[in-house]
């Protein structure tokens, strides 16, 4: 991974943007981050800048209803690794994002180097969910999703 990458933080929360961009920079030294704080503004940062190398994705942030953002990734940037990062953090959630096609799923009480390792698998081009996300399917994920 000699060149520079180009990766799209999208999340609502300062806070949490900053903690990946943290993660990020072991793992990715010198990478071009691009940060979103609403669906409008990764819609327009894509516009922007163009495909990144890599999309962390909150699934739930102003002007995403449910999956609507993975789904808009998915349809026009098939070729972009997406890793969704959320406070959700139940097995059926996870299940679902990856049935949608995301190359990962990063719980936010994650470990700074855990989502340093979550990214380079997904630089990988391969899945990575962490071993402590319950396995057991929970009902009521499309509901809370909705909601917010």
């Amino acid at each position: 991974m000699n060149s520079v990458k180009t990766v799209v933080i999208a999340d609502d929360h300062p806070l949490f943007r900053t903690a990946l961009r943290e993660a990020l920079k072991p793992v990715l030294p010198g990478a071009r981050v691009i940060e979103a704080d609403s669906f409008p503004a990764l819609q327009n940062a894509l516009h922007q800048h163009g495909a990144p190398d890599l999309v962390l994705l909150d699934l739930v942030m102003p002007g995403v209803r449910g999956f609507s953002s993975l789904l808009f990734l998915r349809s026009e940037y098939p070729t972009v690794p997406v890793v969704v990062v959320s406070g959700y953090e139940e097995a059926a959630l996870v299940q679902r994002v990856l049935q949608f096609a995301a190359l990962g799923f990063i719980p936010k009480s994650a470990s700074l180097d855990t989502m340093g390792e979550a990214v380079l698998t997904a630089l990988g081009g391969k899945i990575w969910v962490p071993p402590e996300v319950p396995k057991t399917p929970e009902s009521g994920v499309d509901a809370q999703l909705a909601q917010k």
